[in-house]
């Protein structure tokens, strides 16, 4: 955009008023003026000027500055019109974000030989690194499988070895609370230890034949289970018809408080009669204590007439009579145990270590 000297310079009217503003806005005029080309009327205005003010010649400035701009706007408008017409397309350059996306994609197509056989080989490396982590998972898996089976499956022995024992202890003819509360804990203790045991199996891969193992140990679980509830029988058992001393003699008698205590005892008999689970080797017995039950509760009526009857001969027939009720059911309970033990014993004896 040409400025107020070019302006000037191409005007070839000049005036000393245009001069003075020049020289007001701190430009040094380098004009020539041939002054034989004014008259007296241009001296005359010249020293009119000279006698403006500067607030005046401010004025007449910012007028020329108008004048000025318009036509160079208009001109530069012009020349670019007219340029852009007279440029050449190979000049032409493109916006800069065309030349990134050219520059970015040219680094694209530069590097496509190496992206794409990093990308495999990384994808590869970590292919790799995942298997060799899982196999090695696998491994620390297994060994600790194995550690853990080792001591599952010695303590399991360990606690089978102790079956016959307790097959003993739960047939024996005789009864102790003691020896048979220990039983009971030690059977809790060896069904805990195979149950451990079995879950283990399911995740061994050094066992081949397991459906034999899995078979052995359900033997093992069966009697375990069968013991567990011979234990049970025997404790209710030892509750049914248990008589203290039937009285015979007229100084002994209190009828009252013996008809209290029979009443007891049957009522006693029938409740742990109705809780006895059912065992094969124990099925006759059981029918047998039903019996017992409904004549022990006739002689007792008996027992208790004759005595407020007085009749003590009587009295003590039928007391033998309730001992031989008793006895018959004892009997046919201790030949259950021993069938019960001769056939734990041969299967225990048919059991092999778990491996």
């Amino acid at each position: 955009m040409m400025n107020i000297r070019d302006y000037f310079s191409i005007n070839k009217t000049k005036t000393t008023n245009k001069i003075k503003i020049l020289d007001l806005l701190g430009f040094e005029p380098d004009i020539e003026i041939d002054t034989s080309r004014y008259d007296s009327n241009v001296i005359n205005e010249s020293i009119t000027t000279e006698q403006q003010t500067f607030e005046e010649l401010i004025s007449n400035t910012e007028d020329i500055y108008i004048e000025i701009k318009k036509p160079s706007i208009e001109t530069y408008l012009d020349t670019t019109d007219t340029d852009s017409l007279q440029t050449p397309t190979d000049t032409f350059n493109p916006l800069k974000i065309t030349e990134q996306i050219q520059r970015v994609w040219s680094d694209l197509e530069s590097r496509r030989k190496w992206v794409l056989p990093t990308f495999i080989g990384l994808s590869t490396l970590f292919v790799i690194f995942i298997s060799i982590s899982s196999y090695l998972d696998y491994r620390n898996t297994q060994t600790e499988i194995i550690e853990d089976a080792i001591i599952i499956t010695s303590n399991s022995n360990e606690l089978i070895d102790l079956l016959p024992t307790l097959i003993e202890i739960s047939t024996n003819t005789f009864y102790s609370k003691y020896d048979v509360s220990n039983a009971s804990a030690n059977l809790q203790q060896i069904e805990s230890s195979l149950i451990e045991y079995r879950s283990n199996l399911e995740s061994r891969d050094d066992i081949d034949n397991k459906e034999e193992v899995l078979s052995n140990l359900n033997n093992v679980f069966l009697l375990v289970n069968e013991l567990d509830l011979v234990i049970t029988y025997r404790i209710l058992i030892s509750e049914v018809l248990v008589y203290g001393n039937l009285p015979v003699e007229e100084d002994e008698v209190n009828i009252d408080d013996l008809t209290i205590e029979l009443s007891g005892i049957v009522a006693q008999s029938k409740v742990n009669f109705s809780n006895l689970p059912e065992i094969d080797e124990f099925i006759n017995h059981r029918n047998l204590v039903e019996v017992a039950l409904v004549t022990a509760e006739d002689l007792h009526g008996r027992y208790l007439a004759a005595l407020r009857n007085n009749e003590f001969e009587v009295a003590k027939s039928i007391v033998s009579a309730i001992n031989l009720n008793k006895s018959t059911e004892i009997r046919a309970f201790e030949n259950s145990l021993e069938d019960f033990n001769t056939k734990s014993l041969n299967i225990y004896n048919n059991f092999k270590d778990l491996p």
